[in-house]
């Protein structure tokens, strides 16, 4: 915006001698500029309006009124048309930058630096608060999962045999197996990083990070037909050829999207088929010698809470864990397609309204419980934790036996 003008209001046209014409307004698709001046047709001669409230050398606020000329800035530039047009601007020498609250515990920086933005994730630089709030739950969950990567996690050499079982991350999630770090999660110099939403600091503290764990173990294919020899070798070169990925992935030789994209290619040349007459039910070995592992922080909306069931009769509600508010379990059951829905539980620490039956998404049976906040609480707070897992019922039982939970509940503050 090039303003030359003296005057608290302004009248502007383009294609005139005006000295104030260039300004424009701009989008990646659109950009908005004063209208064409016409001087033989009264009736578009309609200017964009300018009107300043304020004019200092530290400090430029005013109003914009009247009509404008609407240009896309796509293709050709096609001229959109003229159309009125109604806002405001406040602009200052030295950056007004918007802050989050301060992370109990930290003597960090709240300010928000606008030194990255996104408009197609709609992300931004995090002040030094919420950075360490980032840091401070990817060092519990990491520090919780401890136990389990030492006892359950297959450590030993060659292909995996019948009741190994082998932690791993899930693609896409962040990669809780690297090694403890040393640096508290307050200082500058840890070592997680990650882009926090644009309106993170308006409301209560969701993260962005999907925390995940997958638990595979090798199933026990021995008094199998004849048939199906071949699988337990197909399930160990799988086995094998993710954890190498896996490995590359920590050492920082590929990203996540190759790792991602090398197991699907892998999946594709390689599928677990069986004779359609072998006796065998592939779909609930799947079912049973797998485990999938999620964690939500502060759950943003009502179906966080949701927990989808498989067995809905058999479905309870327990009090096993020590500090959390209640555990729901969903045994497995058989689906009417033949395919099997694995057991289910939902682990909520903090504070929730009491479960009860519902639906979710597509008419799933669903226990339903929400989240309960205090008001005006800090938005840079742990109030809750919802765990999810999905799988196996003797591999829930071993992460629930391997998890360290008083770690996660430490990040609560109670209400």
């Amino acid at each position: 915006i090039d303003l030359n003008e003296t005057d608290n209001d302004i009248d502007l046209y383009t294609l005139t001698s005006n000295d104030s014409d260039n300004v424009t307004f701009k989008n990646p698709a659109y950009g908005i500029t004063p209208p064409a001046w016409h001087s033989r047709d009264k009736e578009t001669m309609k200017p964009m309006h300018f009107h300043f409230t304020t004019f200092t050398a530290s400090e430029v606020a005013f109003t914009i009124s009247g009509f404008a000329q609407v240009i896309s800035s796509k293709g050709n530039s096609e001229d959109l048309g003229t159309a009125s047009i109604t806002g405001s601007g406040h602009f200052y020498r030295e950056p007004k930058y918007i802050k989050s609250e301060v992370l109990p515990g930290c003597d960090c920086d709240p300010t928000i630096y606008a030194k990255t933005y996104d408009p197609e994730t709609l992300t931004r630089s995090k002040s030094g608060c919420e950075a360490a709030l980032r840091n401070k739950l990817f060092d519990a969950v990491q520090k919780s999962m401890v136990p389990l990567f030492t006892n359950i996690d297959f450590h030993g050499q060659g292909s995996m045999t019948a009741g190994d079982i082998h932690v791993g991350m899930i693609p896409g999630s962040a990669d809780i197996s690297v090694p403890v770090n040393d640096f508290p999660y307050c200082s500058v110099d840890y070592y997680h990083l990650g882009s926090t939403g644009i309106d993170a600091q308006k409301k209560n503290f969701t993260n962005d990070d999907g925390f995940g764990l997958r638990l595979m173990k090798m199933a026990d294919l021995t008094s199998q037909p004849v048939s199906t020899n071949n699988l337990q070798e197909m399930f160990q070169k799988q086995a094998a050829f993710v954890d190498s990925l896996q490995k590359l992935m920590q050492a920082n030789k590929i990203t996540m999207e190759q790792f991602t994209k090398a197991a699907q290619n892998y999946s594709d040349k390689h599928p677990m088929t069986m004779p359609a007459n072998d006796g065998m039910d592939i779909k609930k070995m799947e079912a049973e010698n797998n485990l999938y592992i999620s964690f939500i922080f502060n759950s943003s909306n009502n179906t966080d809470g949701y927990l989808k069931l498989a067995d809905k009769e058999k479905t309870i509600v327990q009090h096993n864990i020590k500090g959390s508010a209640f555990e729901i379990y969903s045994p497995m059951m058989k689906d009417n397609d033949g395919s099997w829905l694995p057991n289910r539980m939902g682990i909520y620490f903090g504070k929730f309204t009491t479960p009860v039956p519902g639906k979710v998404g597509a008419g799933w049976d669903a226990e339903a419980t929400t989240a309960v906040y205090p008001p005006n609480g800090n938005k840079l707070t742990i109030y809750n934790i919802i765990i999810k897992m999905e799988g196996g019922k003797d591999l829930i039982d071993k992460a629930i036996a391997n998890i360290d939970f008083s770690v996660l509940q430490g990040l609560i503050i109670k209400q």
